[in-house]
């Protein structure tokens, strides 16, 4: 694999390899175990031509699959492992489907969905292929006019999700007969049974957050870890209210949709174009004060600042801290040419966008030092 660049926690360059194409190769002959023969199986039949080779993508909540058949055609799949998945599998699909009739951002051809009626057998979808590359991989190595480039085109896709009319709530779609419901919003595991439910106020929601955070393992197990987060959740909680108040105007309150997971690995690159935004199974429809934030590879602050990581986990960026900088003027730049009550959003937004992800995080946090540490230097700053 060739090495890609980045950046570390003390803005040193260094070249490393990227994220990998493939974590497991298959080819007809090699031996495979039966649930994987009987996938394979369906996929056939699915779609006629034999498959000669496979090559395992990701394997953790779903398994993807980049099948080549024996006509040479390349195609992706999709295939749940557990009843949650089931479920986020199901929405995906029916999302994808939408926006391709509704925008132009770049997203997989459906072309087919298979359910079988035997619990052996798990449900896929076969997916268009998108060519071009993980952003993770090229983005430190292109130009800075290519980055800016990739940049606007991200500003033009959050604008067309803007444009959608969705339900004035907040969750997660349920798309049936081109008709929008909601569930309750499923990006983060944190809100669970006890904290989850479709939001019908801002207020409800990062409420919400705050008490799932309270009661997460994240905050750690021992009684002073526990005391300690206590204290820094409340203390947020009355930094929420008085953000919350200021954000109190139409512009900051609509709903939109919004891809929770729009990080390096599901956006793909054919030179300097955006070709594909992949992997929407967590999304919401969500206030545009915390939908407008800019691309999280160029984000230098909240949970992305260097002096609030842990230490315990390698952590690396796609673009030096200069150039981050200097496309976040890009970014908010892009979006106030074309629009600016959204432009407004992004940028009153931007302190509630970071508390949002400090409280779904799902790193060890013990005592919710890091983000007391945070606060203590953001917060205060800005009064």
């Amino acid at each position: 694999m060739s090495l890609s660049s980045f950046w570390s926690i003390d803005g040193h360059h260094e070249l490393l390899e990227g994220y990998p194409t493939s974590q497991e190769h298959w080819s007809l002959g090699d031996e495979v175990d039966e649930p994987r023969r009987a996938l394979l199986d369906k996929i056939e039949l699915a779609l006629s031509p034999k498959i000669v080779s496979t090559e395992v993508r990701a394997s953790e909540r779903n398994l993807v699959l980049e099948v080549e058949l024996e006509d040479g055609r390349r195609e992706i799949v999709r295939a749940p492992i557990g009843a949650r998945e089931i479920l986020l599998f199901e929405s995906e699909v029916a999302l994808i489907e939408w926006l391709s009739q509704r925008t132009t951002i770049p997203v997989p051809r459906i072309r087919c969905v298979v359910r079988p009626d035997t619990a052996e057998l798990r449900s896929f979808a076969v997916m268009e292929k998108l060519q071009g590359e993980c952003l993770m991989n090229v983005f430190g190595g292109l130009s800075f006019a290519d980055k800016e480039s990739i940049i606007q085109e991200i500003a033009n896709f959050m604008l067309q999700l803007n444009e959608l009319a969705v339900p004035q709530q907040i969750g997660t779609t349920a798309i049936r007969n081109d008709v929008v419901t909601l569930i309750p919003p499923v990006r983060t595991i944190l809100l669970t049974a006890d904290h989850s439910r479709v939001f019908d106020t801002l207020e409800d929601y990062m409420h919400a957050l705050v008490e799932a955070r309270r009661a997460s393992q994240w905050i750690g197990t021992t009684d002073a870890d526990r005391s300690r987060a206590g204290v820094a959740l409340t203390r947020l909680a009355e930094e929420i209210s008085l953000i919350l108040a200021r954000l109190s105007a139409p512009i900051y309150r609509r709903c939109v949709l919004r891809h929770d997971d729009l990080h390096e690995c599901n956006v793909l690159v054919d030179g300097k174009r955006i070709s594909g935004i992949i992997d929407w199974e967590f999304h919401s429809t969500i206030p545009v004060a915390l939908a407008a934030k800019p691309p999280s590879w160029i984000r230098y602050d909240g949970i992305f600042d260097p002096r609030f990581r842990s230490k315990e986990f390698e952590t690396w960026w796609v673009a030096s801290p200069e150039d981050a900088s200097r496309l976040r003027a890009a970014y908010f730049e892009t979006l106030k040419a074309m629009n600016e009550e959204y432009w407004r959003a992004a940028v009153d937004g931007q302190l509630l966008q970071q508390i949002e992800e400090w409280l779904s995080d799902c790193r060890l946090d013990p005592g919710c030092d890091r983000m007391s540490a945070w606060m203590n230097n953001v917060l205060l700053s800005v009064g």
